[in-house]
């Protein structure tokens, strides 16, 4: 009678979903059940042991009550699996063989499909010739969009490969390492294949296509500026030719330890011969060391290659781009939408350092700080202290890396000693409040504020019509400004100068990973080369001759 009424209330708790509202529930509907229980059982404790050993002999016999021989066993059973003491196999080992049966026969349809050591079809390579590839056929007129690659936004989020670690349980033959330490499979191709925007056809080389290993047919890597997803890839081992700034050579030699035999710096605004190839390095206007790389074939063709670029007004001075007809041009299209009409630099390093200067002004005992990554923001912290008079404080691991920058103002204006600066120079992941107030306890009693300015375009969300309309965010002692301050070109910078270089294609180097961001930049640069193509009739360059 204990057992079949247990039994009956077992049923009723399984029927009840798991949490705390289903166990009020169970415990008001079954209260004369667990009245009955406490009557009958005659002083039946919780402990599940008791409970077993008053349970009669003969039923033990029949074996209903199973005891599981492992303690281990019983963490694989759930609430709903208390029947197992009444003789019903566990629910969870159900599952299992229902799962095993549903894999076997999935299996078994897909045979037909796929052999045992098949493994699945791959995007075929270009085919490599002469040159790395032509890619003529897949470069269209102005606006028109390739076929899809592998996007930055994508590349950012995908799996960074160490070409010196192993991966264990693999073949050898997976984890080999050619003489350039870059990983390859057993077919002897690179670990992915390199996407066509980053050749430039009718050459032998690449730009920023580090982390694509060695790639077949391309003698020249070209690195257009020391950020990591431009360099990724790059290791000590590489042993191909690097082209470069001398300052991104200085980087590369100081922070990746690349041999100086594969480092080959080329002078700026300099014609120099590559492979038979002319190539020119123009200022980007990025961060330090950071190049647009301007090729001319022998056919005469040009191709003007931005890399990361903030488009300014003296790019239509350049010498070597005035009265030249760029064919293809590779533009960073990091901010080619409407929205990201930001303010230019000069407004918003204006505006920072008047910030900061009435801070300090109200409170001297204010510290500032500003975000930077490993390479970049030099303007806006240089102008900063300039204001201010301070000397900017950053690490010796930071001191190193503007070292590499050989420029007397960056050195005469930083210092390693944080007790002797009002104005420290961090991380950009670490202007946040927890990530300030944990430094600004380094320096207990000194600073009664904090102002700490985090300097990206990113901050900017097109609703702010004018730099006095930012807000800061402000908690406690210590103050945040996100400022729209950007080393890439505003849509209207980009607009300008695609519109002043007119190219006959533009391909996108950012933000192409998906069809439908290909089309938008597709009509976009359609429509900008329309205006430009009305604007010119209705204005025509009278200092041409009319015929």
């Amino acid at each position: 009678g204990v057992l079949s009424l247990l039994a009956g209330t077992s049923l009723r708790v399984n029927k009840q979903p798991l949490g705390l509202s289903s166990s009020v529930a169970v415990k008001e509907a079954n209260a004369c059940s667990v009245t009955g229980i406490a009557s009958h059982s005659g002083g039946l404790q919780k402990d599940r042991t008791q409970a077993l050993e008053m349970a009669s002999q003969n039923v033990l016999a029949r074996n209903i009550i199973r005891i599981p021989q492992k303690t281990v066993a019983c963490k694989g059973l759930k609430q709903m699996d208390i029947g197992v003491f009444f003789g019903l196999e566990p629910k969870a080992k159900a599952e299992q063989e229902l799962a095993k049966s549903t894999t076997e026969t999935a299996a078994k349809e897909l045979s037909s499909e796929i052999s045992f050591n098949e493994k699945r079809p791959r995007q075929r390579k270009r085919k490599a010739g002469d040159s790395v590839g032509n890619g003529e056929e897949t470069l269209g007129l102005v606006g028109s969009i390739p076929p899809k690659e592998l996007g930055t936004r994508e590349s950012r989020r995908s799996k960074r490969w160490k070409g010196e670690v192993s991966t264990p349980g693999k073949n050898e033959s997976e984890n080999e390492k050619n003489e350039n330490g870059t990983k390859k499979h057993e077919n002897g191709t690179t670990k992915k294949p390199c996407p066509f925007y980053k050749k430039i056809p009718g050459t032998q080389f690449t730009v920023d296509a580090f982390c694509y290993g060695v790639i077949e047919g391309c003698t020249s890597y070209f690195l257009t500026h020391f950020h990591s997803d431009h360099y990724r890839g790059l290791t000590k081992k590489f042993k191909c030719p690097i082209y470069c700034s001398k300052i991104t050579g200085n980087l590369v030699r100081c922070k990746l330890r690349v041999e100086d035999e594969y480092i080959k710096t080329i002078p700026m605004n300099t014609e120099c011969i590559v492979d038979g190839v002319k190539v020119v390095l123009l200022e980007a206007n990025h961060c330090p060391g950071a190049v647009m790389l301007l090729f001319q074939l022998a056919s005469g063709k040009l191709l003007l290659h931005t890399g990361d670029f903030r488009a300014q007004t003296s790019m239509e001075r350049y010498p070597h781009l005035l009265g030249q007809k760029v064919h293809t041009l590779y533009l960073d299209t990091t901010y080619c939408s409407p929205e990201y009409d930001f303010p230019s630099q000069q407004q918003t390093i204006q505006f920072a350092a008047s910030v900061a200067f009435e801070a300090v002004t109200l409170n001297p005992r204010t510290l500032i700080v500003c975000g930077t990554y490993s390479i970049g923001k030099e303007k806006i912290f240089l102008a900063i202290a300039d204001v201010l008079g301070f000397k900017v404080c950053v690490s010796r691991d930071k001191l190193a890396i503007l070292q590499c920058l050989e420029s007397e103002q960056v050195n005469s204006a930083i210092t390693v000693d944080w007790e002797s600066s009002q104005f420290h120079l961090l991380p950009m992941m670490q202007i946040n409040f927890k990530g300030l107030q944990a430094h600004i306890s380094k320096f207990p009693g000194k600073y009664d504020k904090i102002l700490a300015f985090k300097p990206t375009g990113w901050t900017y969300c097109g609703q702010s019509v004018a730099l006095l309309d930012i807000k800061p965010q402000i908690r406690g002692k210590i103050t945040i400004y996100g400022i729209p301050y950007s080393e890439h070109s505003s849509y209207l910078e980009m607009k300008k100068f695609v519109q002043w270089l007119q190219p006959v294609k533009i391909i996108p180097t950012v933000n192409n990973g998906n069809q439908e961001e290909r089309n938008l930049m597709e009509r976009i640069f359609r429509d900008w080369m329309i205006e430009a193509a009305e604007r010119k009739i209705t204005c025509p360059d009278l200092s041409q001759p009319l015929l």
